[in-house]
């Protein structure tokens, strides 16, 4: 529900910009760029309260953050649990770009709702994806009778409420 009004806020935006902006487009990368330094921002003011949520005390901080950049570019000798970095981060976070930027051009030429049900679609199949034996996740894993049920319905809602139907 928080995404689809954040759907709705964002397509309010973009509606607006063309008679502010003297009819010019608004820039997609301009628009994703601004809220993930937002989202970056907010992450590392509530990261010490974050932190102590999940046990870890405002002084293990720093070493933790120290291991996880020393992880994510795999440098030194005693980081476990690294493999691939760092090109399967980096490769994240392209995908991960690339998606916000592909979502916010469909809102951009859309509306919230189309945006809203795309991005739904899309963790049902990327659960399914990483189902799959993959390079570093050698063990497939079997999915619910449930979890399938579900995408399918999710998937013909999707596509039933995309069909034009004569009047």
């Amino acid at each position: 529900m928080l995404q689809l009004k954040f759907l709705i806020n964002c397509e309010s935006v973009l509606l607006d910009a063309t008679p502010r902006l003297k009819g010019k487009l608004l820039d997609i990368f301009v628009v994703n760029s601004f809220g993930s330094g937002f989202q970056a921002l907010f992450v590392l003011l509530f990261l010490p309260l974050l932190s102590n949520l999940k046990g870890i005390p405002l002084i293990e901080l720093p070493s933790y953050l120290k291991s996880g950049a020393a992880c994510f570019f795999n440098v030194g000798t005693n980081t476990t649990g690294c493999d691939g970095a760092p090109i399967l981060p980096l490769r994240y976070i392209i995908v991960n770009i690339v998606f916000n930027i592909s979502v916010l051009n469909l809102l951009k030429y859309s509306s919230a709702i189309v945006s809203s049900l795309a991005v739904m679609s899309s963790v049902p199949i990327s659960i399914y994806i990483l189902s799959l034996p993959l390079p570093y996740l050698p063990e497939g894993a079997i999915l619910s009778p449930y979890f399938v049920l579900g995408s399918v319905i999710l998937m013909v809602g999707l596509v039933l409420y995309n069909i034009s139907w004569p009047l």
